[in-house]
């Protein structure tokens, strides 16, 4: 079986890695190198518990197999402990503790997040979980990882159209021809639903990291107050920060997904921090940016082959947990072409045909509370 699957980023290659045993695999980067785009401007924070009982199924395999990973993973993930606050719906995360719990994930109820987590000292946040086995990841290590897999990598090679031939997708367009396949993957972010012809949206959603901190150590926990739309993960001696802030954005044409911030998001990011990690006072901004993250309109992904093109298979709409789910993503979609489905999340969740409202719930502040519904960009 010949695979063609379109994107180079984390979720595509492993796509790739997990195919690369029982099939011949090309991926098709549009950019000059793997893991440019979406996954080079990720946090790359391993975060099971996450609104969607399907992001949890896939967050929870990943960190499975990032715990026991095979050598050429061996230096991308490491044990942090994570504190996951809650500061307007304490009630807003505990179905997914249970499900966690469940699974057999350490989940623990606190109420002096503090202690645990130093950089929201002198923060009135009234309720958070921690996990003491969650981890964070090197995206770029991933996509090498993925990549040790004997796969073809072709850069510098945008997919112009999908191949079809009597109803069925047989390959794709590029610039040098058409390329045929027994089946395509498209793993290409905000670029797959314009390609795919399915509804997706890609927002613009910034990150910064400060200056230098006395707290950012390798050992002090991610903090994410999930309601709230705020996240902070100490990295060189620094924080990435963001205010999970999402404005709709038509992808643009061919490869280079990451622009600058806006005013408005840099004074977000700030009054988010001010209020909710004092600690942080009104940190020093080194850098900011920002970059594309896709969703359906469900905010769940599509996953598997779709039923109105048959041949063509997705692995799109992560949002942005993109190194979070990546390992499950890549079995799921595997498996699924090589007449295996795994069972650890339900196909009809994430199926690619699957009713879907016409309009999305926007969180155009990161903050759960203040979602508003948007028509389709």
């Amino acid at each position: 079986m010949r695979v063609i699957v379109v994107g180079g980023g984390v979720v595509g290659c492993s796509v790739a890695w997990h195919l690369a045993p029982h099939a011949t695999v090309v991926v098709l980067e549009a950019g000059a190198e793997p893991g440019a785009e979406a996954t080079a401007q990720n946090a790359g924070m391993v975060r099971r518990m996450g609104e969607d009982p399907a992001e949890r199924g896939l967050a929870i395999r990943t960190a499975e197999w990032l715990a026991d990973a095979p050598p050429a993973f061996h230096a991308a993930s490491r044990v942090t402990g994570a504190v996951l606050g809650l500061g307007h719906d304490k009630w807003h995360l505990h179905d997914a503790a249970s499900h966690l719990r469940a699974r057999g994930v350490e989940v623990h109820a606190c109420d002096r997040p503090a202690d645990l987590a130093p950089v929201l000292a002198g923060s009135d946040l009234p309720f958070a979980w921690w996990l003491p086995a969650e981890r964070v990841a090197d995206p770029a290590a991933l996509v090498r990882g993925f990549l040790s897999a004997p796969v073809e990598v072709r850069v510098n090679t945008p997919v112009l159209s999908l191949a079809r031939r009597a109803g069925r997708v047989v390959g794709v367009q590029t610039a040098q021809g058409v390329l045929e396949a027994d089946a395509v993957v498209l793993a290409a972010g905000a670029w797959s639903g314009v390609l795919g012809q399915r509804a997706l949206m890609p927002v613009r959603r910034s990150i910064a990291q400060t200056e230098p901190h006395d707290l950012a150590t390798d050992e002090h926990p991610w903090v994410w107050l999930d309601d709230v739309g705020v996240y902070a993960r100490p990295r060189d001696g620094a924080w990435l920060v963001s205010s999970c802030d999402e404005v709709p954005e038509t992808p643009p044409v061919g490869p280079g997904s990451t622009g600058p911030a806006s005013p408005e998001a840099m004074a977000l990011t700030q009054a988010r921090l001010s209020r909710w990690l004092p600690t942080l006072g009104t940190p020093a901004l080194a850098q900011m940016w920002s970059g594309l993250r896709t969703f359906a309109a469900d905010r769940r992904p599509m996953l598997g082959e779709d039923e109105d093109a048959p041949g063509l298979w997705w692995a799109a709409g992560l949002g942005g947990f993109g190194v979070t789910c990546c390992v499950g993503v890549g079995e799921v979609v595997a498996q699924g072409l090589l007449g295996a489905p795994v069972d650890y999340i339900s196909h009809d969740w994430v199926r690619p045909s699957r009713p879907l409202p016409t309009r999305w719930p926007v969180r155009h502040s990161g903050a759960v509370h203040e979602a508003r519904l948007a028509p389709a960009v």
